[in-house]
């Protein structure tokens, strides 16, 4: 990747002074969607171009992080993609129990997990599918918005965002509050989460991974970035280790090399084992 090859001058000195000043690599992502984000802060702060919102980052340090928070895709509920969801816990989750001797725990990461509904759905299903064989689990949520993982570890959600979980897992894993259109998670989900704020493509990943599940992220990415994230999950994933990708995303090109399909149409790959 070319970085900092904008046609816009200003484009390319706003993104020049947020690497210096803040040490985050905005030339990862792909123009288009660095423009959309980027232009919600000018009409916002009713300013006409990027050399005045360099400026104002000047003058206010504070919108630095209200910048980034537009960085991350916060759309997101639980159990999205059912039937990823449901391949998951019928095809992946026995594979693992197969591959695993009891005393070795399972750990999956939901890199870019936003606010926390897609951490807190793998553990449910991982809870009901291992609850009867003794099987440790941790399921790891990173996010580069602080909001965001503010949001997750709070583990409150409204009931909109909860219309897919069956009746069931409601009343066996939320807890509902007083004014009955919030639910909070229960304990015994939360204690086998862990949040925290990362960039995908600097910070230090999680490693020793059974699972890695990063869906409809990537694809705000430049190739050359989506080529180095791939790199980081093969060393993060155990020996044929999981990938799990959003329904608009596909492995291509060098990253194919890494994975191999197992099940197309839910996007999910395997680690492929060194011959």
């Amino acid at each position: 990747m070319n970085k900092f090859s904008y046609v816009d001058k200003h484009l390319q000195m706003l993104v020049e002074k947020i690497l210096n000043r803040r040490g985050v690599d905005l030339s990862q992502y792909k123009e288009s969607f660095l423009r959309r984000r980027l232009d919600i802060r000018l009409r916002a702060k009713g300013l006409q171009d990027y050399s005045q919102y360099a400026s104002l980052l000047d003058e206010d340090p504070s919108e630095y992080s209200i910048f980034f928070e537009t960085l991350s895709i916060n759309v997101t509920e639980f159990l999205r993609d059912k039937d990823v969801f449901d391949t998951f816990y019928k095809q992946i989750i026995p594979k693992l129990t197969e591959e695993k001797q009891k005393h070795e725990e399972i750990r999956i990461w939901s890199a870019g997990c936003a606010s926390g509904e897609e951490v807190y759905s793998i553990a449910m299903l991982l809870h009901e599918a291992l609850g009867d064989y003794n099987f440790a689990f941790r399921v790891i949520g990173t996010d580069i918005s602080p909001k965001a993982i503010q949001a997750a570890k709070k583990a409150i959600y409204e009931s909109e965002t909860l219309r897919k979980i069956p009746s069931m897992f409601l009343i066996k894993y939320f807890e509902s509050l007083e004014d009955t259109k919030h639910y909070e998670v229960c304990d015994k989900i939360r204690t086998s989460v862990t949040f925290s704020v990362g960039d995908l493509s600097q910070s230090i990943p999680p490693s020793n991974l059974d699972v890695i599940l990063c869906r409809n992220t990537l694809m705000y990415l430049e190739s050359e970035a989506q080529h180095q994230i791939f790199a980081t999950f093969y060393r993060s994933l155990k020996k044929s280790g999981y990938l799990v990708l959003g329904k608009a995303e596909t492995i291509i090109g060098k990253p194919a090399e890494l994975f191999e399909p197992l099940l197309s149409k839910e996007r999910i790959y395997r680690k492929r084992v060194a011959t």
